[in-house]
């Protein structure tokens, strides 16, 4: 027999397995603490993706929200609504939405500051930006070595769609 702990060939004697009795206990007993930690610490880490998913995600359905038209754009309570239907289950979940930057409707991507017509700066029309940033912490199940990771973490979400024109 060949174990970890014990790598030489062993002879066969007139009682097998004497010379080995309770080795593989001991290399049981060895790994599972390793084995456990990193099937916990996995499961951490697959908790910490879902979580950042599920925030962007929020994200990405306010700004869907607020850009179906002008009203939504300006409707910060609808904007947080949204964002928080799409992620019943964090309720920790901080929206804030603005429509801070426009762009011209003949020059896509060029930022001009947002004006109600006549005070329009562009020549055509404008397409109002509609920003969501979203937030929401992270607690981690292992107390992991502040020199590794902290045991709470901020997760951040962003998203930004454009509205139609006016």
């Amino acid at each position: 027999m060949v174990s970890l702990l014990n790598w030489r060939r062993v002879k066969p004697s007139r009682r097998p397995g004497r010379r080995e009795a309770g080795g593989s206990v001991l290399e049981v007993a060895l790994l599972s603490p390793l084995l456990m930690l990193i099937l916990f610490g996995m499961i951490d880490l697959g908790r910490w993706v879902f979580l950042a998913m599920e925030v962007s995600s929020a994200a990405h359905a306010g700004a869907q929200y607020g850009s179906l038209n002008q009203g939504n754009a300006h409707n910060a309570a609808g904007i947080q609504t949204a964002a928080q239907a799409d992620v019943p289950d964090i309720p920790s979940l901080t929206v804030t939405s603005s429509t801070s930057s426009c762009w011209c409707a003949d020059a896509p991507g060029t930022v001009v500051s947002c004006g109600v017509y006549p005070s329009n700066p562009c020549s055509s029309s404008q397409i109002v930006l509609v920003q969501v940033n979203t937030q929401a912490t992270f607690n981690s199940w292992i107390p992991y070595p502040k020199l590794l990771l902290p045991t709470s973490m901020t997760i951040n979400g962003h998203a930004t769609m454009p509205t139609g024109q006016y």
